[in-house]
């Protein structure tokens, strides 16, 4: 036959391990509650990110790019997931004159916010004899952005969703 002490300690165990359990639980779901700012804040904000992407991206300013990426942040195509390195990587070997993004629409999700946006771009090539030649590209994809801080946001993720290139200057309005 158990003691009193021993029953009350078995007791006592167990509700100490409920009572960790249910903060656990309660802490994981306030992580997941809506973000901290409404959707017009996070539209603006979010905005005011692709501009300075975009310039950073027209300057190859890569302090900037590193900053604004996230450690794990990844761009999904349909074929393959590329990493945040390979993006990077990547950069280089393009020479974009020009890059627009239009935010389009911004819905939260968790504490992130999915955002799609349509992008204007000017690419410069030179082929093996050095001539250079302009490219033209619209897109349309969908980017994850996150608040860290009060003025600071991070890009998550990036999926394009569709796109179309062209040699000569686009028939999109405002080109």
């Amino acid at each position: 036959m158990k003691s009193r002490l021993a029953t009350y300690m078995n007791l006592g165990g167990r509700i100490l391990v409920s009572t960790l359990l249910a903060v656990i639980v309660t802490a994981a779901a306030g992580t997941q509650s809506a973000p901290a700012v409404s959707s017009a804040e996070a539209r603006n904000a979010i905005q005011v990110g692709y501009a300075e992407w975009a310039k950073a991206r027209v300057a190859l300013d890569m302090n900037t790019i590193e900053r604004m990426l996230a450690p794990d942040f990844y761009v999904q195509t349909p074929d393959q997931k590329h990493t945040r390195q390979e993006f990077i990587n990547s950069m280089a070997s393009l020479k974009i004159t020009r890059f627009d993004a239009s935010v389009l629409t911004v819905e939260p999700r968790g504490n992130d916010w999915s955002v799609l946006i349509f992008e204007k771009g000017e690419v410069e090539t030179k082929d093996k004899d050095g001539k250079t030649s302009k490219g033209y590209i619209v897109l349309v994809a969908r980017d994850g952005w996150r608040k860290l801080n009060e003025n600071q946001w991070t890009l998550l993720s990036s999926e394009p969703l569709g796109q179309q290139r062209w040699l000569e200057i686009p028939p999109i309005a405002n080109w």
